[in-house]
């Protein structure tokens, strides 16, 4: 069973491990973060970890010295290695120097849930899955972010789409209804405060959920006067645009 299992994510990258950290413990994963390989070795000294996911390329310590520290102390800890120097390292030299797993960066989140389903050998119960499932439409100009929120959705068995920026998406809506709308405010050719207006002009009933890195430039009550449903300032942690979604979905219902 995937709850209580604890996971270690060490990345020196804090958006990607904050990121790696909010989606899988989203997914029910109990998880923790280190910035390096010292870190990571003394959490691993303070408590029992089920899993744990490094990067190879890591300060100090990289994650090949941190792969055979813990197998040293632990040979049957698990230990998924991931890089976004994929055309230095290679799956097979990962595996040949003993890691359990391997992923080259950019990955989709499926990808590492699927790694980690097979690391563990546990599948992902059917009761948790949505059915049917919500069709929603993400629009930030930040590639990275994007993707990535992409990616988590799909997790949570979402079906989404996206978009890089107001105008892009406009003309998605203009052909497929949705069942809830993610946009940032701030993006070229059209912002989000613009969108919204022209979604709430033509009297769609899409829930828009809006969120912003210039939280002190576009405050909550800002957001919700222009017409947005809901509002999240970045950085958020996943789970709490999962259980903004979650709301405003009910809210629908009950309409």
């Amino acid at each position: 069973m995937k709850q209580g299992t604890k996971v270690l994510i060490v990345d020196d990258e804090e958006k990607v491990r904050q990121l790696m950290i909010d989606t899988l413990s989203a997914l029910g994963y109990n998880t923790f973060g280190a910035k390096d390989g010292e870190e990571a070795l003394t959490l691993l000294d303070q408590q029992k970890m089920d899993l744990v996911i490094a990067d190879i390329k890591l300060p100090r310590m990289n994650g090949f010295s941190l792969l055979e520290s813990i197998k040293a102390k632990n040979p049957s800890l698990p230990v998924l290695l991931i890089t976004g120097y994929n055309f230095n390292y290679t799956m097979e030299q990962a595996l040949q120097k003993g890691a359990d797993g391997f992923l080259a960066k950019p990955f989709r989140i499926g990808k590492i849930e699927e790694a980690i389903q097979n690391l563990m050998g546990h599948k992902r119960p059917e009761a948790e899955k949505k059915s049917p499932l919500k069709r929603i439409l993400v629009i930030d100009d930040d590639e990275i972010l994007r993707n990535m929120l992409i990616d988590t959705l799909s997790s949570l068995d979402y079906l989404p789409f996206a978009a890089e920026d107001g105008e892009k998406a406009w003309q998605i809506l203009q052909e497929q209804p949705f069942d809830l709308i993610i946009t940032d405010i701030r993006m070229p050719h059209m912002d989000g405060i613009t969108l919204i207006k022209r979604i709430k002009e033509k009297n769609l009933k899409t829930p828009v959920i809006m969120i912003t890195g210039y939280s002190n430039a576009y405050p909550e009550d800002k957001a919700l006067n222009e017409g947005a449903d809901g509002y999240l300032a970045k950085p958020f942690r996943i789970e709490k645009i999962d259980e903004l979604m979650r709301n405003l979905f009910l809210e629908k219902e009950e309409v």
